[in-house]
């Protein structure tokens, strides 16, 4: 399982963006699953990652090619169903949760997720 955001593990931020103008000032994008938003990374070649609500997004987002799709970890119907398509459909994207310390590693391990990201590895 990959570990995004821990001290002692090197990585690189997220860039948590809210408007559409802020899509071109940043890499590593990160955003709830919008179209417009998808859209304007992918004309700006930049690298993105969706936070994803329902299956369709979960779908959508790895067929469009974000580096990351996630989940939130109190969604666990969601978190299981992310990983079961993942795993049956051999996602590119990676399936991760966001987490806020140590003691909920096991938990998304426990899940199947590929990837646990620290809070404080988002910019927001």
């Amino acid at each position: 399982m990959q570990i995004i955001g821990y001290d002692l593990i090197e990585f690189e931020y997220f860039y948590k963006v809210i408007k559409l103008d802020d899509i071109v000032k940043f890499d590593n994008l990160l955003f709830s699953y919008d179209e417009n938003f998808i859209a304007s990374a992918l004309e700006f070649k930049k690298t993105f990652s969706v936070i994803a609500s329902d299956e369709n997004h979960i779908l959508l987002a790895n067929a469009l090619g974000a580096k990351f799709i996630i989940t939130h970890l109190n969604n666990l119907n969601l978190v299981k169903k992310a990983v079961k398509l993942s795993e049956f459909y051999l996602f590119d994207s990676k399936i991760a949760c966001i987490i806020n310390d140590e003691k909920q590693l096991r938990d998304v391990a426990n899940l199947g997720a590929d990837t646990a990201i620290f809070e404080k590895a988002i910019k927001i």
